[in-house]
This record gives C-alpha cells, structure tokens and sequence, in this order.
C-alpha cells in the first residue's frame, strides 16, 4: 500500500515505512521475496548513486496492484514508464519527508490521518485524469493553478486536527515564484477556498529546500520573499532538506518569516 500512495520508494524508505522491526538485511530479503513472487517491480534510476539518488527504486507491480484491488484497498496510482530525472529528484525528496514524518511521529500523541500527493489533490474528472484547481483572487493578478506537493493531516489530543501543505523547493527557479506563491496560499486561507475543500479552519504551508551555501541561505531568502510581499504571515514555515530526519523532523528545525 505504500507504493501504491507513494508511486516508488527506495529499498530503504521501504525497510523504513513497512518492514519497522526488521533489521536492514531482514528487510531486504522481504523486499526480495515480493519482487521475486512478482508484486513490485524494480526500476533502474541511474547507473551509480549520485547525489542521494539511489540506483534503482522499487513500484507496484499489475499483479501487486490487482492483490491490493482484490482486498478493497486504497485506488492504486500507477508509476511512471520512464524517469525525467528533474521530476524524480523532486518526487524523491517529497516521498521522503513522508517517510520521515512517519518514523518522527512514532512514540508521540500524533497521528498521520491522510497523506495525499499532488496527483490526489488534482480535482476529479470524467477521463480520471484529474485538474489542476483555479484560484481567482483580487490579490492575484490572473487566475492561479493551485497544486501543492503534498498535502496532510495530524490528529493530536482531543482529536485535533493539524493540517499542512508541502512544498519542496530544489532552487531550480527564481525567488520571484515564491511571491506568486505566498500570495495564492494568502487567498486560498482567507477566502474560504480550503475549508470548502477540506474542512478545516486553517493550515500552514512547509518549504523544505537546499541547504546554506556559501554564506548563502535559500531558506532564508524564501522567507524574507514571502515577508516583503505579504509581511510576517505565520502561515509559512521552511528547513532544508538535511533536517528531514526522523530524530529531527518535529523539532525546532522549522524558521517563520518573522525569524
């Protein structure tokens, strides 16, 4: 079932995500066994891992999807014939801060309630391929795709809920972006848009991007972007990617717009 949410993950997001009390190598003889029982398949990524990226990544087989269909299980997303490497990267960095925030919250009063990725949070059509949602607002100036990375949902004490956006920013475009973007989650909190969607009052939107380098903070100008566009919001919250840790994750790793 984690593949079928996740699309693909690797041996060791698996071992992490399903296999919680088996050792690194228990775990792989079990991932071994599905692949070799024909219920996940095994794609090549790159030759050698380069840059965190592992070599190959495991998916939901048709056989594997049909055992989860056959069980009432979860719709199956299907993966990707062949790999953009850009896209990958990102899909990568966003399976794993879900994998994490699974780890993180183990032990703890909270629970995951919903994960969804941007392929779920796309509005239903009659082809099954789903739209990107439309976001008209005054303070935009043209109507605005709205499709967040991901998207999920704690449950604290007292049932209450905490909902969150992800975003996964690699640096490969401008900071101008983030001013687009800060005003579009601006309206999609305050005109109503995300509790007719998802019920809820309010919710944060977490920037997980590069790490410091050179003197130089992609966190940092993210959020001094958002404060000049939209002032000291506590709606966003941003880390890099180092801190997307189990041990890390729940942490004070999180910097507001306001420092």
């Amino acid at each position: 079932s984690g593949l079928a949410l996740h699309r693909f993950l690797s041996g060791d997001q698996l071992r992490r995500l399903c296999f919680v009390t088996c050792g690194p190598s228990m775990a792989r003889r079990r991932v071994r066994a599905l692949y070799d029982f024909g219920l996940v398949d095994r794609r090549v990524v790159v030759a050698q891992p380069t840059r965190g990226v592992p070599p190959f990544v495991y998916t939901l087989s048709r056989d594997g999807a049909a055992v989860l269909e056959e069980e009432g299980r979860e719709p199956v997303t299907a993966a990707r014939a062949s790999w953009n490497m850009a896209t990958f990267r990102h899909r990568f960095e966003i399976n794993e801060f879900a994998v994490s925030l699974t780890e993180a919250l183990r032990g703890t009063p909270y629970r995951l309630r919903s994960w969804q990725h941007e392929e779920h949070l796309k509005l239903p059509t009659q082809d099954g391929w789903g739209r990107v949602e439309q976001v008209t607002h005054p303070s935009l100036p043209k109507t605005t795709p709205f499709l967040p990375d991901g998207y999920f949902d704690l449950t604290g004490p007292g049932s209450t809920a905490l909902p969150f956006f992800v975003e996964a920013d690699r640096a490969t475009h401008g900071l101008r972006i983030w001013a687009t973007r800060a005003k579009l989650y601006m309206a999609y909190a305050t005109a109503g848009l995300f509790r007719q969607r998802f019920g809820h009052d309010a919710f944060k939107l977490l920037i997980v991007t590069t790490p410091d380098h050179r003197g130089r903070s992609r966190r940092d100008n993210i959020l001094a972007t958002i404060r000049q566009t939209i002032g000291p919001s506590p709606l966003f919250l941003a880390t890099t990617f180092p801190e997307v840790k189990a041990n890390r994750l729940l942490g004070p790793v999180w910097r507001r717009t306001d420092g």
